[in-house]
C-alpha cells in the first residue's frame, strides 16, 4: 500500500514538473528526462507511469481539468443563488485559465456547471444565456492573456457586471 502511495505522489510530481516545463519551454521542447530530473527521479520513472510523451501530455491535460472540476464543485457547493454561482464560475474560470495556460477555458465541466445553474434559476432562453456567458468568459480570458485588458479587479468587475446583465435579460 505504501508503495502505491509513493507511486501516486511521484506521478503527481511528474505531472506538476511537466506543467512547469511546458510553461517555461513550450510543449514542443518537453523532455521527460528533464521532468524526471526536476523530480529527483530516474530518467525511466516517467515511463513507469506513462506510455510515452503523448500519453504524458494527455495526462497533464486530464490533471489540469480535474483541478478545475474540483474548483467548480467547490463553487457550486458554496453559492446557493444560481445567478451568483454563474458569476463566480465565470470569474474563477478566467483566473484559472490565466494561472493554468494549458487549461481550455470554458471546459465541459464549466459548461455543465453553468447549464445546471441556468436550469435551477429557471431563466428564459437558457441556450442563448449559456452562449453569452461562455463568450464573455472566453473573450475576457483571451483579452487579458493578449494584454488588451488588464489582469486586475477592474476587468473582473466588468466581466461580473456583463454576466449579471446577460442573466437579467
Amino acid at each position: 500500500m505504501e508503495d502505491m502511495d509513493k507511486a501516486g505522489v511521484l506521478k503527481e510530481k511528474l505531472l506538476i514538473a511537466g506543467i512547469e516545463e511546458i510553461a517555461a519551454h513550450g510543449a514542443a521542447a518537453l523532455s521527460l528526462r528533464k521532468v524526471a530530473a526536476a523530480c529527483g527521479a530516474s530518467c525511466a520513472a516517467p515511463y513507469r507511469h506513462f506510455k510515452n510523451k503523448d500519453d504524458f501530455l494527455h495526462e497533464i491535460i486530464l490533471y489540469i481539468d480535474g483541478k478545475w472540476a474540483h474548483l467548480a464543485r467547490q463553487i457550486t457547493a458554496s453559492f446557493t443563488d444560481p445567478r451568483e454561482r454563474i458569476c463566480q464560475l465565470c470569474l474563477a474560470n478566467v483566473k484559472f485559465r490565466l494561472s493554468n495556460p494549458l487549461y481550455e477555458c470554458c471546459s465541459n465541466s464549466f459548461i455543465d456547471a453553468v447549464k445546471s445553474a441556468l436550469a435551477e434559476a429557471r431563466l428564459r432562453d437558457e441556450e442563448e444565456k449559456l452562449f453569452a456567458v461562455c463568450t464573455l468568459t472566453r473573450g475576457a480570458s483571451a483579452l487579458i492573456e493578449e494584454g488588451k485588458l488588464p489582469n486586475d479587479e477592474t476587468a473582473f468587475a466588468r466581466l461580473r457586471r456583463l454576466v449579471q446583465i446577460c442573466l437579467a435579460a
